[in-house]
């Protein structure tokens, strides 16, 4: 017996743990349980036959990273513990004689947490190194490893979602020259409209860390987006094994099918889409490694033929195996319109009614096993669609073009653009060609502008009401007219004689469009005409709110309001386009000056005469006297009410106050000891100071002679002085005499002279200065030319150097007192 060549899925090799291949795909979902609680799966097949039992044990944990979905920021990680193992038997052909070297095993790693996806969704990801270095589809695939996520929508998109679920595996293997044709759709427990695709799968991890949970010892998590596998030429996302016809998913149904041609492994992406209200909410991936080999069968169904024909006559090439020579075949061409539609024949051809999709049986049988392949067939022997009636248009073009065959495998539009269904904004022709494989079919529509363009006169003021009389004019002929002043006024023109609103409708054939205008008259500001107002005021003229008015007062402010607050002759002249219009209103403003002054306080005796003006009708005093004048010397409140004779009143108030004038004692006239002083003030708190020095403080220093005055200022603004004389002893030092220890007898006139450069008026003063060895250099009173000593020693001025000294001096109290130190001479 024969034997054919197949491919099959899954085969691996084995390497070291820190590149373990032993994983052949995974899955990721969750399901939503309750707000913020989902139950999370993930799920790994393992080459169960030639991977490292090391690297199995290893994934016993699973570690979950969780992403923020915009930032890319790690919000968290997971651990999940597997169960399992599940062995796997999935095999998609009959009459096979299976293979006995492939193994699969399923792992389920779930768990329910709590998820906060927050605004904007989050990310759940494993990620895990590496894949087969016998991948026959990848650049270096032993160093490419592998990540499978998920992610589940946050508030601004949909709050109640859980993933879609893909139902089945593919098969453990696939068979070269053997079609494979296998429902990989999924399941959506929100009933979410599904669509799918194939997809670019995505690398993990690397080969020096395997397993990353984020730590500078296994390695740290690739942040998302992450990074796509790199396809090996010639292969690509639409190409992704060698196949003839290629893998291919239907993106209604996910049907996968795939003739394999060459033996090898491949990595392979599968994706479903959600769609609710047509809004994307979700995505599953299946990230899987297919192994291709060849097989040996009984014996295969298969046949040759074009998935889309343009014509109703198809040929069928059988390309079925079997190694028996009793063999028989049985077609079914899929016409419901007879049951004439089969054939035994080994190549037949069968000849349609017309356009249709057509399920077309092929039923082979031999000896020892029966066999069964179909293949839908899509006539298109004449594409014909209709893209609707020219369209017109009165203003901006604006359409949706639709072809309205929505099973065609590609719609071309004749301004470039592919679909359905495009927008256009230009007018002028548009065709359409639509395709089906090789069949194609076109038709035209033109959109066309007819717009009607026309304008009446813009808004008109009039002066007066006998100007308004004239013709207005739609200003274009041959349509069809109806103004608003009634349906019998259809006509091109019409006579205008009053005031309003007036507009008119304009129609062609196929467009409408309307203008307006209104006519009215000038507006008349009024302000008023008279006003009599009593003292000051302040009054705000309103001329009115006037469309497309400029306002000019007297005052030349240019407002709609104008402020007044003096008597006399105020105007505003409105101007609208050319109309000019004014009034005028005239202000008389009696004033009555009336002040009693400010409220005053008097110090020790108070004395007020208040006067009010003269010539008024009326006066009210506080005492209920009704003279001009009042005078007071008691301290109190006092008003007074006058009224004049255009009747206007008027009222003042003043506040009289009477406080004592303070007294201050700065002591007796003092004397002070030599380089001594005194502190002069008083312990009373006033508002103010004023020192014969100059200064402004409660306290001062006194060290000259001489007299010391102070005045001082109460908060009522009451005054006191005092003096006080201050002399000096010149013949008395304080008790406790201040000695530098250094000076500078360098001709600056500063620090001349040790230790005073005054002259000291006491004979008990004597001063002593000794070298270091103790030897007597001056003393002041066997120098009676020198008091204080001037650094010299016979004349000579001496170097840097120090000395001791000795002062003898008669201190305040009476006493003698001695003071002894070092001093230095500087240059």
């Amino acid at each position: 017996m024969r034997r054919i060549a197949l491919l099959f899925l899954l085969g691996f090799i084995t390497v070291p743990m820190s590149r373990a291949t032993h994983i052949v795909g995974g899955d990721f979902y969750y399901k939503r349980i309750s707000n913020n609680v989902y139950q999370v799966t993930l799920k790994l097949y393992i080459d169960c036959q030639n991977g490292s039992p090391e690297a199995i044990s290893s994934d016993a944990i699973a570690i979950i990273s969780v992403w923020d979905a915009k930032t890319s920021d790690l919000k968290d990680q997971m651990s999940f513990t597997r169960t399992g193992p599940t062995r796997l038997n999935k095999v998609n052909y009959k009459c096979l004689v299976p293979p006995q070297d492939v193994c699969v095993d399923e792992y389920v790693y779930t768990k329910t947490v709590n998820l906060n996806p927050g605004t904007d969704g989050i990310i759940l990801a494993f990620q895990r190194c590496c894949r087969n270095n016998s991948i026959s589809n990848l650049v270096h695939p032993e160093s490419t490893g592998a990540t499978y996520w998920v992610k589940i929508p946050g508030t601004n998109t949909t709050t109640n979602n859980s993933s879609a679920v893909f139902k089945e595996l593919p098969p453990n293997y696939l068979c070269t020259d053997a079609p494979l044709k296998f429902d990989h759709s999924a399941v959506d427990p929100d009933g979410d409209s599904l669509v799918y695709e194939l997809y670019q799968p995505f690398k993990g991890a690397t080969d020096s860390k395997p397993r990353p949970d984020n730590t500078t010892t296994n390695g740290f998590f690739e942040s998302p987006p992450f990074t796509t596998i790199q396809w090996l030429s010639p292969y690509y996302t639409q190409d992704q094994m060698s196949g003839d016809p290629i893998m291919k998913i239907d993106a209604n149904t996910g049907e996968l099918t795939v003739t394999p041609t060459v033996v090898g492994q491949f990595v392979i992406g599968i994706k479903v889409k959600e769609y609710r209200n047509g809004i994307l909410v979700g995505e599953t991936y299946r990230d899987y490694q297919m192994n291709v080999k060849k097989c040996t069968f009984n014996l295969v169904a298969a046949f040759a033929a074009p998935t889309y024909s343009c014509t109703d006559s198809v040929h069928f090439t059988n390309k079925s195996y079997s190694p028996s020579s009793n063999t028989t075949y049985r077609w079914d061409f899929g016409d419901t319109k007879t049951l004439a539609d089969t054939s035994n024949e080994t190549n037949p051809y069968y000849i349609y009614p017309g356009n249709g999709d057509y399920l077309v049986t092929l039923h082979v049988k031999n000896e020892i096993c029966e066999d069964e392949y179909t293949f839908t067939v899509k006539v298109r022997s004449k594409v014909q669609f209709d893209l609707g009636p020219d369209m017109y248009f009165c203003d901006n073009v604006s359409a949706y073009l639709t072809a309205r065959l929505f099973d065609a495998t590609k719609v071309q539009w004749s301004n470039g653009k592919f679909g359905n269904t495009i927008q256009v904004n230009q007018p002028g022709k548009y065709y359409a060609t639509v395709f089906y494989g090789s069949c194609f079919g076109s038709d035209t529509i033109e959109l066309k502008m007819d717009p009607v363009n026309f304008s009446i006169p813009p808004d008109s003021i009039f002066c007066s009401l006998e100007d308004v009389d004239f013709i207005m004019d739609a200003g274009i002929s041959g349509m069809k007219y109806r103004w608003s002043t009634s349906p019998k006024d259809t006509f091109q023109t019409l006579h205008v004689q009053d005031t309003g609103l007036y507009w008119v409708r304009v129609r062609n054939a196929h467009c409408v469009k309307t203008d307006s205008i209104t006519i009215f008259l000038s507006t008349k500001p009024d302000i008023g005409s008279y006003f009599f107002v009593c003292n000051e005021f302040e009054k705000t003229l309103d001329a009115g709110d006037i469309p497309e008015a400029k306002y000019l007062w007297n005052d030349g402010s240019t407002g709609r309001f104008n402020t007044i607050s003096s008597a006399g002759i105020h105007w505003v002249q409105v101007t609208q386009r050319h109309c000019v219009i004014r009034d005028t209103l005239l202000v008389e403003n009696p004033i009555i000056d009336l002040e009693l002054g400010n409220d005053t306080n008097y110090c020790d005796s108070l004395y007020r005469l208040m006067k009010a003006p003269p010539g008024m009708r009326q006066y009210l005093w506080y005492d209920g006297s009704n003279q001009q004048t009042s005078e007071t010397r008691v301290p109190g409140k006092y008003y007074v009410w006058v009224e004049d004779t255009n009747g206007c009143e008027k009222s003042d108030t003043v506040f009289l106050t009477r406080t004592n004038s303070p007294v201050i004692d700065l002591g007796n006239d003092t004397s002070l000891c030599l380089l001594s002083v005194a502190k002069l003030g008083v312990n009373q708190k006033f508002s103010a100071y004023e020192w014969s020095t100059g200064s402004k403080e409660q306290y001062i220093q006194a060290s000259d002679s001489g007299y010391y005055y102070l005045k001082v200022i109460d908060e009522s603004g009451c005054t006191a002085t005092d003096s006080v004389y201050i002399s000096i002893d010149l013949n008395a030092l304080p008790n406790i005499l201040f000695i530098p220890n250094a000076f500078s007898p360098n001709g600056d006139g500063k620090n001349e002279t040790f230790p005073y450069h005054e002259i000291i008026h006491q004979p008990e003063y004597r001063v002593r200065v000794y070298n270091r060895w103790g030897q007597l250099v001056f003393d002041s009173d066997t120098d009676p030319e020198r008091q204080n000593w001037d650094a010299t020693i016979n004349g000579q001025r001496v170097a840097l150097q120090a000395f001791m000294y000795l002062v003898d001096y008669r201190g305040c109290d009476g006493k003698k007192h001695h003071v002894s130190g070092t001093v230095t001479v500087l240059e």
